[in-house]
């Protein structure tokens, strides 16, 4: 058996990277590789929370750039489809992030860097987005299970998880957060949640793996998964192997080492993507690793044949294929 416990999917086509990465794509995906379930969560790069003013809106360097390109290998087909400013090759890049906050009129989904106001709402953007994965996802329930994806903002955070708790309690089994993204920590959170929660972390200040620690010592009733190998942090390592409630995926193993000197973790003794296996497991014991595949930012097939390639103990691929994903999520 082999489950997918990170992988992000489209509801429709207002996302501004990836934007031809839906449902339909991802089943093909899982047949062709054989992966029997998915947690999938929403993509995160929502057109929402794309400031008009950024750089790569009208960038003309984001398509034509081969430069540009080539830096991002075994991912060439993102950029001919997509406009983002990772691949512009402006001379004075204008990056834009997008945040929610609340005022007296509400929610206000707003740019941090110009100011500029992209959208009042009286909850949270995401919701319709989520409630949209539901029902998209409904007829294939028995192999697709959802994470709702929810957006960083204290004032409706708790909110969000309620509602989604309350109101479709059978048709999730946990929830994201992506802290880079909305451009807020999660060290200070404390949040009541019955179900898993996946971080995304980095070596970006605010996406730090320290900071989802930090996060699962606030809420150690709350099962945490902390995304990308904690960008190999060996002092976040051994906290996770100490602590009953975290654990960890490896994801995306292919990108991360073809792209090490500009993604989720600084250059070191990284020699192929099976290492970041072996170093986590040189500090974790194999209960705790969980198998994803980040698409579209990883690949399936890809992945799988790192895991299947590990000079490990069949048990033990056996628990990063999916024995630990029923642990955390299904039990």
């Amino acid at each position: 058996m082999i489950i997918n416990s990170h992988v992000h999917i489209n509801t429709d086509s207002n996302y501004f990277f990836y934007n031809n990465y839906g449902l339909s794509r991802f089943l093909g995906e899982m047949k062709q590789s054989g992966i029997d379930m998915a947690f999938p969560t929403l993509n995160p790069k929502v057109s929402i929370f794309r400031c008009p003013n950024d750089c790569s809106m009208n960038c003309p360097y984001v398509q034509t750039s081969a430069k540009s390109i080539e830096s991002f290998k075994g991912n060439t087909n993102a950029f001919a489809i997509n406009n983002n400013l990772n691949a512009c090759n402006c001379k004075s890049p204008h990056r834009h992030r997008v945040v929610i906050t609340k005022n007296d009129d509400g929610l206000v989904l707003k740019c941090k860097t110009c100011g500029k106001v992209i959208l009042k709402s009286e909850i949270d953007p995401l919701r319709s987005y989520n409630i949209a994965l539901i029902y998209m996802t409904k007829p294939y329930r028995h192999k697709i299970k959802p994470l709702i994806y929810i957006s960083l903002c204290d004032a409706t955070i708790q909110t969000e998880i309620d509602f989604f708790e309350e109101n479709y309690p059978n048709e999730f089994i946990g929830f994201k957060l992506h802290p880079w993204n909305d451009q807020v920590s999660v060290a200070k959170l404390r949040i009541y949640s019955s179900k898993p929660i996946l971080i995304h972390t980095g070596i970006r200040e605010l996406e730090s793996a320290k900071d989802a620690i930090t996060f699962a010592e606030n809420n150690p009733e709350i099962k945490v998964v902390v995304a990308h190998a904690a960008a190999l942090d060996e002092g976040v390592l051994r906290k996770i192997a100490q602590m009953d409630n975290v654990y960890l995926d490896c994801c995306p193993s292919v990108f991360m080492y073809e792209s090490k000197l500009t993604s989720l973790f600084p250059p070191n003794e990284i020699l192929s993507p099976e290492d970041i296996y072996y170093t986590v497991l040189d500090f974790l014991p194999s209960n705790k690793i969980l198998f994803g595949t980040d698409s579209p930012w990883g690949n399936s097939e890809q992945e799988l044949a790192v895991v299947r390639k590990l000079k490990i103990m069949e048990s033990i691929r056996e628990q990063i294929l999916f024995k630990n994903a029923i642990e955390v999520y299904l039990q």
